[in-house]
């Protein structure tokens, strides 16, 4: 199986604003998993093992308004489950994560057949794993949904919103051990907002409930796709742009994506230049590091900045340049030990 990915994606946003002293740039950082599987599962197969939700609380759909509170309970999605786990395999198929992802298109747990929490035996286990070649079934057992509109009035203006919520019984079974892996309990909620001069303009802004709903279904499984998937996440990072003539030349070459030669001219100016110098020139070079996946070489030099910065003291800029440092420090030290868990679930042993 192919699970060999780059820590750190190469494009990189630059976003430089007014005349601060430093400047900001965007990049997308490999986030581990939530749940760690084994390297020898390369391939799963998604199942629907869950009941259709039918709640014996019918109100599941509540609207509110001012002076009155009533429910709906006609609108039921009869394919809420393949719903969640079409957006999950979508999801893990462009993650790339798994060697393959398949879905079985019929739900298992039929209202003729089926029963509530219906468990799934080892023996469709392993016939589901030996008619798709996997190794794992991910399955979702139950799951529940629900909305409510609220409005209010503020001051002679309407404001509705739409709050449509899904919770998700997890199981991921391993055909290899014959055992069950992980159990997640998984409860998600998105919502929409909508502004009018009266009740029905302001609801109108709002999705149906049934596309609301579609929405839901639609998140729940891309959420869990982060869970059992490394995923990317954009963050921030700060470097420093000023307070040393070398610092413009440097970013000359972090422009160009060199970041080998900006880092030399950083080194420069820490062995050569001023305690702030020192302390801003150390920093940057455990951005350089980072980007270039070497993530204990980037804490030891966030760690010198923090030193420096400590040594220059005051208050006002500097004191917010020193936080900068810490925080940054805490993030490298949080990205060790993300990489530890990315590299078993990479299969990578050093």
């Amino acid at each position: 199986m192919n699970r060999i990915k780059k820590w750190i994606l190469p494009g990189l946003v630059f976003l430089l604003p007014g005349c601060v002293s430093y400047s900001t740039i965007e990049l997308d950082v490999l986030k581990p998993a939530d749940v760690a599987l084994p390297v020898e599962i390369a391939s799963v197969v998604v199942v629907d093992n869950a009941y259709p939700f039918r709640p014996e609380d019918k109100g599941i759909h509540k609207i509110k308004v001012p002076r009155m509170e009533y429910t709906i309970d006609s609108i039921f999605v009869e394919d809420f489950g393949m719903q969640i786990n079409q957006s999950l395999v979508e999801s893990l198929q462009s993650k790339a994560f798994f060697d393959s992802v398949y879905i079985v298109n019929q739900p298992l747990n039929s209202p003729e057949k089926g029963e509530p929490m219906a468990q799934l035996s080892p023996i469709v286990v392993d016939s589901l794993c030996a008619k798709y070649n996997a190794q794992a079934v991910i399955e979702l057992g139950h799951y529940e949904y629900g909305t409510v509109i609220n409005v209010i009035d503020i001051e002679g203006q309407y404001y509705a919103t739409l709050d449509a919520r899904t919770t998700a019984y997890w199981k991921i079974h391993n055909n290899l051990s014959n055992d069950i892996l992980d159990v997640h309990l998984q409860r998600d909620t998105i919502f929409w907002d909508g502004a009018g001069l009266t009740v029905g303009n302001a609801v109108e802004k709002l999705p149906a409930i049934r596309n609301a709903l579609k929405e839901a279904a639609l998140y729940a499984g891309f959420q869990y796709s982060d869970y059992v998937s490394p995923t990317w996440q954009s963050e921030t990072r700060f470097f420093f742009k000023k307070g040393h003539p070398l610092f413009y030349e440097a970013q000359i070459h972090m422009n160009r994506g060199d970041w080998d030669e900006a880092g030399k001219v950083w080194y420069y100016i820490y062995e050569n230049g001023k305690k702030k110098q020192k302390a801003r020139a150390a920093y940057n070079l455990a951005l350089s590091q980072e980007i270039k996946g070497n993530f204990l070489e980037a804490t030891s030099w966030a760690y010198r900045a923090l030193e420096h910065f400590q040594e220059a003291g005051g208050l006002g800029m500097n004191s917010y340049e020193h936080k900068m440092a810490k925080d940054y420090y805490i993030e490298l030290s949080a990205r060790l030990q993300e990489k530890k868990k990315l590299d078993k679930q990479y299969g990578i042993y050093e």
